[in-house]
């Protein structure tokens, strides 16, 4: 049905795109090639080009249909649906350009400058004549200027409040993936190095857009999108939106995070770089690895309901059966041990541009990526009895190599000024290689007992996006349309994690015992030894988004913007969790019962290397039993689940004078459908259906050209994501932890209010102060529980606030010095967010006297700061980054009296990067010389005791405190006195290098 929707709209699309033609036919008639002979068209490079874009100057929305002539020549073209325009094949020198559009005044833009074999870039904005149709007036302004003062009014204009960051500042950075760059976005920031967290909101609030089409979800055990699977250099632009409008999704609360990828060339060009790097702890150390890590189950092996059949019928034939495939399934154990190897780095990128007759063009971009990053770390694990009473203590060292590769095509139609076409593709694969060796005291008694186990995991992602889409400019009715039809397909596949675990007993004499596999009958899982897992989570998303708008002009300047729109999006999930291992032999063969009595003791204390081997497996001898394989896989390691969503908005855009305001609502209905079983084997069913109505409004009133001041209020909502209503029980063998989702989940209801004020000096720069509040219903929140285990749970409701403040500026401007050269070429800039939150948790514990919480994830401040210096003309740029959050919780810690189980909480830490480039050749030629990470600070989870009698905070500490943390003796914070340090994860700087060139 929804599939006749988009075939119909089409059908619309081709039925009006004949009077798209006979206009761009028209037009063509005067619109010149700027190849003509008197312009020695033959000589001249086919990349000396013009081209820009036209916006309005009191919206900054582009400007379809303005006719650009350049003065004194026969070259004139008109401004497609985008508002872009351009002339190649120009010769080098200087050129007025004309734009004139009914109704606008006429604007003519000097001292357009082009360079041989370059690109000359313009962004020209026109003003509307209010009403006063019969007077000419033309302007004429710089064209320097003109760019400048354009850009500004892009920002100024926006309709959200949003923050962002181009491709250029990327670049000026060591960031590799998308979650390096979005920690320097003002108010965000990274958990576990892949995972977003927005105005102190944790990732599961957050929903992630690819050039226009949503992306679920990548975890197993979360709501989050894994933002370390997109190459940083295969991004365009990446932006926030922190206010709704009702044209964006309804699903957020901390942001709508939108990646764009690079955009098809107007010129032909290659690049190519590549790169190493070291880090100070892992570069030429040891590295211990397996041969064996990608092994999965081979095909022949029988699938869950078949294996557990062999085990219920327990009879002579089944047992033996399943020893054989024991014998017969065999993969390495051992590991070995290498040097790691530098970090390597690799991209090519190819970008083509065809002419055609008039205005058809083609344009293609293609761009291969390949990255290897090679890391070791050590972490420190604790459990505790009681505050200070230390229960055990392991030391756990990873050595991880993880590859990422991606492949963008990318490719662009524009069949005449008022229609193009574009089909984008993405495809990334991000695989890792992680083995830990974990060893360590599992209690502090005298004799105590110890433990070594070892892990062997390998994680495969894979995503494939593409989308295709058009814009369509209607001349004669004004209309805008504006399409994209989307497929998604999202893969993580873990072939197989195997851990062995073996005990031991340091004696206080100092001699110790054999270590021992502790092998259960009939037990597998994370804490047996033999243990394999395997994983495969398969995700579907197909949407079409339609969106048509168009302005009325009203007398005495007043406008209106009528936007209507829709999407519709399906998803479809497939996961299915599988937990095999190794347990002693067991049951009737011919007259003997094996078992425990019969189980070899030579077996538990042989090493990894052969301690599975075929010759342990199944009878050894008469009486005389090994090892066998057993499915320990349970009904909640498997769901199925589906949700369909079905929307329409309507925005109105009022613009009088300064004021603009922009206004209307969303209407969502959606439908979630999840299949699962309870532990013993009972349906689980999730069926809902919910139409959730959601306006929205901004207000905009300009106080000067330069500032404004928004007001925005809105209802959005967060919806539980599959993965927390599955009853699936996750194991994290890093954290040692287990996360189960609950059906009875609710959808969260979310009230948002934000008030800005923002100030664009010129030259880039800008100032915003923001304040903002939010108001939850039903918070979803991972609350820990007994064991070591964690499950999402509804919380009865929640506040978020906070404030956030921005600046980049240049030096020149700040010591009043614009003429001096080094200043102007210096630009600081720094963004900070200080951030209070609040939940209530009484509906889940059960305390005489309940504490407050703050919000999981939610950090009471983010500090981002930089200096870039950029001198064009000796070629030399620099660029230092800092970023530094504050202490947040983790996991939330459960208050119920006898049943207390701590939060934590993660430290704060601060994060400082540098970046040295050289030019050569002009500019075809790039030097990159990266430090990341030079601080290379621990990262710390703590559990928060706030014991009594602690020594009073007071003077201007007490103040900082009160300040950035909302409590003047910082009660949450680290106290290494008093509070118990559970994991503590050291890290190395990263030092690399690498080359760019441009063809």
């Amino acid at each position: 049905m929804k599939l006749s929707y988009f075939i119909s709209f089409l059908f619309f699309c081709s039925s009006v795109f004949s009077q798209n033609s006979d206009v761009a036919e028209s037009t063509n008639s005067y619109v010149a090639n700027a190849t003509t002979p008197s312009l020695r068209a033959n000589e001249i490079d086919e990349s000396s080009i013009i081209k820009g874009t036209v916006i309005e100057e009191s919206t900054g929305k582009p400007l379809p249909g303005v006719l650009v002539v350049i003065v004194g020549t026969k070259l004139s073209t008109l401004t497609d649906a985008e508002g872009k325009f351009s002339f190649r094949k120009m010769p080098a020198g200087k050129y007025n350009l004309q734009f004139s559009l009914f109704s606008f005044a006429t604007k003519i833009i000097s001292e357009v400058e082009v360079i041989d074999k370059e690109a000359t870039v313009l962004t020209v904005s026109l003003s509307e004549m209010n009403g006063v149709l019969d007077e000419v007036v033309v302007k004429t302004v710089k064209a320097k200027t003109e760019s400048v003062k354009s850009l500004l009014t892009m920002q100024k204009n926006s309709v959200r409040v949003s923050d962002g960051i181009s491709a250029e500042s990327i670049k000026r950075t060591p960031d590799k993936t998308a979650s390096d760059v979005l920690k320097r976005i003002s108010g965000a920031s990274i958990q576990n190095n892949k995972f977003v967290i927005i105005r102190g909101l944790n990732d599961r609030y957050n929903t992630t857009y690819l050039n226009g089409s949503p992306l679920p979800s990548t975890e197993p055990d979360r709501k989050a999108f894994s933002f370390d699977i997109f190459p940083a250099n295969m991004v365009d632009n990446l932006v926030i939106y922190k206010t709704a409008s009702p044209d964006l999704p309804g699903e957020f609360a901390g942001g709508v995070i939108e990646i764009t990828t690079k955009a098809t060339p107007d010129k032909n060009f290659q690049t190519i770089s590549v790169g190493t790097g070291y880090n100070t702890i892992t570069t030429g150390k040891n590295q211990l690895y397996s041969k064996d890590v990608k092994s999965a189950l081979p095909s022949y092996f029988p699938d869950v309901a078949t294996f557990q059949a062999l085990q219920s019928a327990h009879t002579e034939s089944s047992i033996q059966q399943i020893a054989s495939l024991a014998k017969t399934y065999q993969t390495d154990w051992n590991l070995d041990n290498k040097k790691f190897s530098p970090n390597t780095s690799f991209q090519y990128t190819l970008g083509r541009y065809f002419k055609f007759n008039g205005d058809e063009s083609l344009g293609l971009l293609v761009s291969l990526s390949n990255n290897v990053t090679n890391n070791y770390n050590e972490t420190n694990r604790k459990t505790y009895d009681a505050p200070g009473v230390v229960l055990t203590d392991q030391l756990d060292q990873t050595y991880n190599v993880q590859k990422l590769s991606g492949a963008i095509v990318n490719l662009a139609l524009k069949i005449n000024v008022n229609n193009s076409f574009s089909f984008k593709n993405l495809y990334s694969v991000n695989s890792e290689s992680r083995i830990m060796d974990r060893n360590g005291s599992l209690s502090q008694e005298s004799d105590p007992l110890y433990l070594s186990s070892t892990n062997r995991l390998y994680i495969n992602n894979k995503i494939y996006t593409g989308q295709f889409a058009g814009e369509h400019f209607l001349p004669v009715s004004k209309i805008k349309i504006n399409w994209v039809s989307s497929f998604s397909d999202v893969r993580r596949e873990v072939p197989s994690e195997r851990r062995n675990t073996y005990v031991y007993i340091k004696f206080d004499d100092g001699t110790m015992s054999t270590p021992t596999a502790n092998f259960s009958i009939n037990n597998v899982g994370a804490d047996y030894p033999g243990s394999i897992y395997t994983q495969e989570n398969k995700e579907y998303i197909y949407s079409t988004k339609v969106d048509v708008s168009k302005k009325f002009n009203f007398p005495k300047g007043y406008t209106t913007d009528i936007k209507i729109g829709g999407i519709t999006q399906s998803r479809n999930r497939d996961f299915a969790a599988r937990q095999l291992g190794y347990i002693p032999f067991n049951g009737k063969v011919g007259s003997v019962n094996y078992g425990d009595s019969t189980f070899s003791s030579a077996i538990p204390t042989q090493t990894n290397a052969t301690i599975f081997n075929a010759s342990n497996m199944g009878v050894l001898e008469p009486k005389l039993s090994g090892l066998t394989l057993y499915d320990g896989t349970k009904g909640n390691d498997t769901y199925t689940a589906e949700s369909n969503l079905d929307s329409g908005y309507l925005m109105i855009d009022n613009v009088f004078k300064k004021f603009r305001v922009v206004w209307g609502a969303r209407l969502e209905n959606y439908s979630q459908k999840l299949h699962s079983k309870s532990d013993a084997g009972a349906p689980v069913t999730v069926d809902d259906t919910h139409l959730d109505f959601l306006p929205s409004v901004n207000f905009i009133y300009s106080l000067t050209k330069k500032q404004n001041l928004r007001l925005s209020a809105s209802k959005t909502l967060n919806r539980p994501e599959f993965r927390e209503l599955a009853p699936f029980l996750f194991y994290d063998n890093a954290t040692k932890m287990n996360t189960s989702g609950d059906p009875t989940l609710k959808i969260t209801d979310i009230i948002n209010a934000d008030l800005r004020y923002e100030i664009f000096p010129g030259k880039a720069q800008l100032f915003s102060v923001s304040a903002f509040y939010k108001d939850f219903t039903n918070p979803i929140e991972l609350q820990a529980q007994a064991n070591n285990s964690n499950q999402y749970k509804n919380a009865n409701s929640g506040t978020n606030s906070g404030m956030e403040l921005e600046y980049r500026t240049l030096l020149s401007s700040m010591f009043g010095s614009e003429n001096t050269k080094i200043l102007n070429d210096l630009t600081l800039f720094t963004n900070l967010a200080i951030i209070r939150s609040k939940v209530d948790i009484s509906n889940l514990v059960s305390s005489a006297s309940l504490e407050d919480t703050p919000m999981q994830g939610q950090s009471p401040y983010v500090f981002n700061a930089g200096l870039q210096y950029m001198n064009k003309e000796l070629g030399w740029s620099f660029s230092a980054n800092m970023n530094k959050i504050g202490n947040r919780i983790a996991i939330h810690g459960n208050q119920t009296q006898g049943d207390e189980t701590p939060a934590y909480w993660e430290k704060s830490r601060t994060v400082l990067d540098f970046q040295l480039a050289k030019f050569f050749f002009k500019d075809k030629l790039e030097f990159r010389f990266n430090v990341q990470n030079a601080l290379a600070q621990d990262l710390d989870f703590y559990q928060n005791n706030d014991l009594p009698g602690t020594k009073e905070i007071t003077g201007f500490p007490a103040f900082v405190n009160k300040v950035f943390t909302g409590d003047s003796q910082n009660k949450n914070g680290y106290n290494s006195q008093e509070d118990d340090l559970v994991w503590k994860t050291k890290f190395g700087p990263t030092l690399s290098f690498a080359i760019y060139y441009n063809f």
